[in-house]
């Protein structure tokens, strides 16, 4: 059995990160109970991004030495009667449990799955406990399964439409370049530039010396720049043939998008061809960006 103070020292708020985002999800309103539940009736979040917990021992021993001294978010498990689902407070749950807890101080609310999506992901992204393409990963998941624009996801995560892009385009980038961003976090930038190099025997040596430490990502784009600069004539024609392709493919889904905006009945239209216009404007930010 746990020292009473581990409870008596738990305040009924929510921590830094969770409660900052909670009130950007409008979700701190839902009515909350306060309870002390059994730690092994509660479950994690099942849409938790984070697939990794570090250091987790010296935060057990931290719980131990001062007690769980914040709230954990929980809502009742809508699968099993009597459990509990985290909302968020993973790596405190599994803390907890290390430091032999029975039970741990928790508010309580009805969350909907939707909150669960997007308060998980929000203080992951937050506490920057994810990594990019983990983070990618789950960006990606709110608009391939749940139907979010770019533009919406930004303003649910509190994140601007740029970094949601630019985080995407990691999943557009060849598997060996997506390695090296595993590898080295910190290599976002030179990795969108070797990934545009055409063949894996091109990109490997730039891989390679980038996880080593060996070359900035300035170096990096020099060297990717004096290469497409050094492509041979037929290349440099089918590239510009392609690209002449897609621009034409472009132009006759924009003039379709004209003629539906000059429609009688236009609220429709507008809503949803504003949100895919976010969309491109930030695509065209970051194609920009590599231009430079």
């Amino acid at each position: 059995m746990p020292p009473r103070n581990f409870m008596r020292n738990a305040q009924p708020k929510l921590d830094d990160a969770a409660g900052a985002l909670a009130d950007l999800l409008s979700v701190s309103q839902l009515p909350v109970r306060s309870a002390d539940l059994p730690i092994d009736r509660i479950r994690p979040n099942p849409f938790q991004a984070r697939k990794t917990f570090t250091d987790l021992d010296q935060l057990a021993q931290a719980i131990t030495a001062q007690g769980f001294t914040t709230r954990l978010r929980v809502r009742p498990d809508p699968t099993a009667t009597g459990f509990f689902q985290l909302v968020f407070g993973e790596r405190r749950w599994r803390a907890a449990q290390l430091a032999g807890l029975a039970a741990i101080p928790c508010d309580i609310a009805e969350h909907s799955d939707d909150d669960l999506v997007e308060i998980g992901l929000a203080e992951n992204i937050q506490r920057q406990d994810l990594d990019p393409l983990e983070e990618a990963r789950a960006l990606q998941a709110f608009i391939d399964q749940r139907g979010y624009s770019i533009r919406r996801l930004a303003e649910r995560i509190g994140k601007d439409r740029g970094y949601i892009e630019n985080r995407l385009a990691l999943l557009r980038l060849p598997s060996d370049v997506q390695q090296l961003v595993e590898q080295r976090p910190d290599s976002i930038d030179a990795a969108r530039r070797i990934g545009t190099l055409p063949t894996p025997e091109e990109r490997a040596p730039l891989i390679a010396q980038v996880a080593s430490g060996e070359v900035s990502a300035q170096t990096v784009r020099a060297i990717v720049r004096e290469r497409v600069r050094s492509a041979s004539p037929d290349g440099q024609s089918s590239i510009r043939h392609r690209i002449a392709a897609d621009t034409q493919i472009i132009s006759v889904v924009l003039q379709r998008w004209e003629g539906l905006l000059q429609e009688a009945d236009t609220s429709a239209a507008h809503q949803a061809i504003g949100e895919k216009l976010d969309d491109l404007e930030a695509r065209i930010r970051v194609l920009r960006a590599l231009l430079r």
